[in-house]
């Protein structure tokens, strides 16, 4: 019974294996500028995202502008 395991295990670590080959190998055809830029304009081009963005970007301005008027700092 053990032996049968010790198959399956070690089949299943091969294939996890010669998976992560392929996709490391695809990762080091495509150029790193291509990849960077391509994401960062779908990022922006979706309105959910930048609407969410200024969402988080207002309150942490505000977040900091109010505890700044405790402590002293001019926003």
């Amino acid at each position: 019974m053990s032996g049968k395991w010790s198959v399956v295990v070690l089949f299943l670590g091969l294939a996890t294996t010669i998976l992560n080959l392929a996709i490391l190998a695809g990762q080091i055809t495509a150029p790193a500028a291509a990849r960077g830029a391509s994401m960062a304009s779908k990022l922006l081009d979706d309105d959910d995202f930048t609407d969410a963005l200024s969402k988080i970007i207002r309150k942490t301005v505000r977040d900091y502008c109010t505890v700044g008027k405790r402590d002293g700092i001019d926003c």
